[in-house]
């Protein structure tokens, strides 16, 4: 606290202007004016009435105001997304009913798999099966996907780390 008050506490350093004196008659029937920039602290003229209205009785229930009004807008903005949701629905339903019913259900299922602990690693088929195993000409692992992600992982300089948990 001492080294915050100490520097307010003690005097300020004195004002020094350079200056040159120059006596030439030239000079002097043709004067230049010469401008010093001086910089000078004063308060900010703002302080004084953002204080008043900070310390005022009007500043918490103005706070509680734009409070209730922020969460009036968050509610609205959720009901806006619900809406939009609900909206998207039934449009793609009455565009094409049979469609949006079998996709529907198809995510449904999912869902539902998901939640029971039935589902494949990320909807595909499960990977522990001897297709996987095996190698050789017929092999998953001799597909053009396959060894162009292989070719990728081994290309790329930081894939060993992106494999570590």
């Amino acid at each position: 606290m001492q080294e915050y008050i100490i520097r307010h506490l003690l005097p300020l350093d004195p004002v020094v202007l350079d200056y040159t004196v120059r006596v030439d008659q030239e000079f002097h029937n043709n004067p230049l004016s010469t401008i010093y920039d001086i910089d000078v602290t004063v308060d900010d003229p703002l302080r004084t009435t953002l204080s008043q209205l900070l310390s005022g009785p009007h500043y918490s229930t103005m706070l509680k105001e734009v409070t209730a009004l922020d969460d009036k807008l968050v509610k609205l903005v959720q009901a806006t997304s619900v809406s939009k949701a609900k909206h998207a629905f039934l449009t793609a339903l009455a565009d094409d009913p049979t469609t949006f019913v079998r996709n529907w259900l198809s995510s449904q299922k999912r869902d539902l798999e998901l939640i029971a602990g039935e589902a494949t690693r990320a909807g595909v088929q499960d990977t522990l099966g001897d297709e996987w195993r095996r190698g050789g000409k017929d092999s998953v692992w001799n597909m053009p996907n396959a060894r162009e992600s292989v070719s990728v992982f081994l290309n790329n300089p930081h894939g060993l780390a992106r494999v570590r948990p």
